[in-house]
């Protein structure tokens, strides 16, 4: 609020309001008086600057949060670097391993290798000593001798004058013939039929053909 805003005199007359110069005097003497007041008025004060233990305490701490980085930053890099070195000397003790047991790998698989040529070579060799020694055993063929055909004996012409157990005599022996012959029974018995006057040719062919086994 300034000295205009207090003596204004825009105020609306009334008929019975106050008396207009009574309120001038009145607002010139409060205007005066602000005047007054704001020109003693202090300046308002300047920030206090920090005190030199607060910025030594702020320094030291700043110093002291830089040093713990360093540490930090010191420490990680040690361990990493100790890492690297255990993982390092780690590899080259399995990459030392490795090798020597490809020098042993490759030493059995020689001797293998040594080992199947000279089996080879004995088996070769036994081949060839039983192919000699089967050669030497083995006789010559003898020339093939022809089976003998079989001598069918001529049946021998019925005789009228045979009667009795020569006749029978005769019917057996040929009845034996044929079926050791492998002539089947139906026709060793129309044979008989028709040249011999038998009792009973039916026992007869049972038993010469029992005794043939047929």
């Amino acid at each position: 609020m300034d000295r205009d805003a207090i003596e204004r005199s825009d105020f609306p007359v009334g008929r019975r309001g106050y008396d207009p110069s009574a309120v001038d005097a009145h607002l010139r003497r409060i205007a005066d008086e602000f005047e007054a007041l704001r020109g003693r008025a202090p300046a308002p004060a300047a920030p206090a600057p920090l005190s030199i233990g607060t910025s030594e305490q702020v320094r030291a701490i700043l110093e002291a949060a830089e040093a713990s980085a360093a540490q930090l930053r010191a420490g990680a890099e040690r361990e990493a670097s100790e890492h690297v070195a255990r993982v390092q000397e780690a590899a080259g003790g399995m990459l030392a391993r490795l090798d020597e047991l490809r020098g042993e790998l490759e030493g059995l698989l020689e001797g293998l290798r040594s080992s199947a040529e000279r089996l080879n070579d004995g088996l070769t060799d036994l081949q060839a000593q039983a192919t000699g020694l089967g050669a030497a055993a083995r006789p010559e063929p003898e020339p093939a001798i022809p089976a003998p055909e079989p001598v069918l004996e001529p049946a021998p012409e019925p005789a009228a004058a045979v009667n009795g157990a020569d006749d029978e005599a005769g019917a057996r022996l040929i009845a034996l013939n044929m079926a050791l012959s492998g002539t089947p029974r139906e026709e060793t018995a129309a044979y008989l039929a028709e040249h011999f006057a038998l009792a009973d040719p039916d026992s007869l062919l049972d038993d010469v053909y029992e005794r043939a086994g047929r």
